[in-house]
């Protein structure tokens, strides 16, 4: 278990950040079904472009398509009448906005997150007669891989200067210790050589007693 977590921490992560784009109404990338109206500051007053994203928004009675790699997308409509969210096939929302709502500045919200890291279809498709749309701009968000987390390699050396510092100080004390038994024998020894030697000048002493003459 130990050497899994280990390992598992050498990997290292990888971390994904999310990343907005913005798209707009004059993008090629944005498909028409109908009429549209291009509405900029040479076209139409100020202050129906103002606050806009890049000063226009396109006025359209048909449906609108969009096709993105994304996780997420939002976007928010003037809208007088009815139309139908459509993604990937599937109708999520529907939009119904009267004149008068519209007028008072009602506006028609997108908002869809949570989606696979893939390719999606987004159509926004009016539903009654007329519906009109008012496009500004929109924002789809994608997963984008970041680097590679270096905690693995913070983790390992970690790891690793600790089982070196771990195994110094091993060899440090097997070291001390055998020197401690070498000078505790060398002791030893010398104390047996003392006592060895006190016992043979005593035994020597004593055959030297015996001999005097009397």
């Amino acid at each position: 278990m130990q050497r899994s977590f280990i390992v598992i921490l050498c990997l290292g992560l990888v971390r994904a950040t999310l990343q907005n784009y913005t798209v707009d109404d004059t993008s090629p990338d944005i498909l028409y079904g109908g009429d549209i109206f291009q509405c900029n500051a040479d076209a139409c007053p100020g202050e129906v472009t103002e606050g806009a994203f890049n000063n226009s928004a396109t006025l359209t009675t048909g449906s609108i398509t969009f096709s993105f790699n994304g996780t997420a997308i939002y976007a928010s409509l003037d809208l007088v009448g009815t139309c139908a969210i459509i993604l990937d096939g599937y109708e999520i929302q529907s939009l119904n906005i009267t004149a008068a709502q519209a007028v008072a500045g009602e506006r028609g919200d997108i908002a869809q997150s949570g989606l696979s890291n893939g390719l999606h279809t987004l159509v926004i498709d009016p539903r009654t007669n007329p519906t009109l749309i008012g496009f500004d701009h929109l924002v789809y968000t994608v997963s984008v891989p970041g680097k590679k987390s270096h905690v693995g390699a913070i983790v390992g050396g970690v790891v690793g200067g600790v089982v070196l510092t771990i195994a110094a100080l091993f060899l440090a004390l097997f070291a001390r210790r055998r020197k401690l038994i070498i000078r505790r024998n060398q002791r030893k020894s010398a104390v047996l050589r003392a006592i060895t030697s006190a016992r043979h000048d005593r035994k020597g002493g004593a055959e030297d007693a015996t001999q005097l003459p009397t």
